[in-house]
């Protein structure tokens, strides 16, 4: 697709990362961030604008077929529709027992240092460009507002008290490996969330007894969720999503069978990466 970008030696490392953890980086001069709680505020009022009504802290409990229409059962109450479109990512529930089956939801966690002094940003990231890497237990971190944005899958468990609490503490020790320079630097914030992945590592669209869906995003959701939102829609108005480009392929189940939902084997997982990043 003629995307252009471009390998850093080693030497010429400091110009682009205040760390000498790396060996060498690639830079994509075009790739950008972005604020995802404002982007989802967004999309929210946009929807709102658009006619769409929005039902906050609404956890669906139960999702049944009453003659032509579907019946949902939330925490607030009860609504009837024509179609349903799951895209609830890694909290994927028991009320879709054979997609929840399909999905491992899997914790990403992040931290927040204090404000660093202007020369200290500078020095970490110069160019103040997004940086990941390239391990299994990758991190990927940024500055903003010059507090020093450290995030990653320090806890494969999703998100809770605990898992947050211990993630928090993960992420910072892998932050001053990274940024020795950060060793006495407090922080701030600390929080967490949950992705889904899919067996195969891929995102997959169609339809299961009728009810709509459109997971696995593997971390990518946030511009791939968007996209498939509008175009699984879409083929939901106009009855074609099987030929939607991301329905034409399986949507796998566990290995054997050994899984209904609750992902026993994280720990397992886990362990198996961290060996990966050890060999590699």
């Amino acid at each position: 697709f003629n995307h252009q970008v471009h390998l850093v030696a080693p030497k010429d490392l400091q110009s682009e990362i205040g760390s000498t953890i790396y060996h060498g980086a690639l830079v994509d001069d075009v790739s950008a961030g972005v604020n995802p709680a404002q982007f989802v505020a967004g999309l929210a009022g946009a929807a709102e604008k658009a006619g769409a009504m929005l039902c906050a802290r609404a956890r669906v409990n139960r999702l049944g077929r009453s003659q032509n229409r579907f019946v949902i059962e939330t925490e607030r109450g009860s609504l009837s529709a024509e179609s349903v479109f799951v895209a609830t990512s890694g909290y994927t529930g028991n009320f879709v027992k054979k997609l929840q089956r399909k999905i491992i939801p899997i914790g990403s966690f992040i931290i927040a240092t204090e404000r660093l002094s202007d020369e200290l940003a500078h020095e970490l990231s110069p160019k103040n460009r997004m940086i990941f890497d390239y391990k299994h237990y990758l991190n990927y971190f940024r500055l903003w507002d010059n507090r020093m944005i450290f995030g990653g899958r320090a806890a494969f468990f999703p998100e809770n008290e605990n898992t947050i609490a211990q993630s928090g503490e993960i992420l910072r020790r892998e932050m001053i490996q990274v940024y020795p320079q950060l060793k006495d630097v407090k922080v701030d914030y600390v929080w967490g969330g949950t992705l889904d992945f899919a067996f195969d590592m891929m995102t997959h669209v169609g339809e299961l007894d009728g009810i709509h869906y459109a997971l696995g995003y593997a971390g990518h959701g946030v511009a791939m969720g968007t996209h498939l939102g509008r175009t699984v829609a879409e083929a939901m108005l106009n009855g074609n999503i099987k030929e939607h480009p991301f329905a034409k392929f399986d949507f796998p189940n566990a290995p054997l069978g050994l899984y209904d939902g609750r992902p026993w084997f994280l720990p397992f997982a886990g362990m198996w990466h961290k060996f990966l990043d050890w060999v590699e």
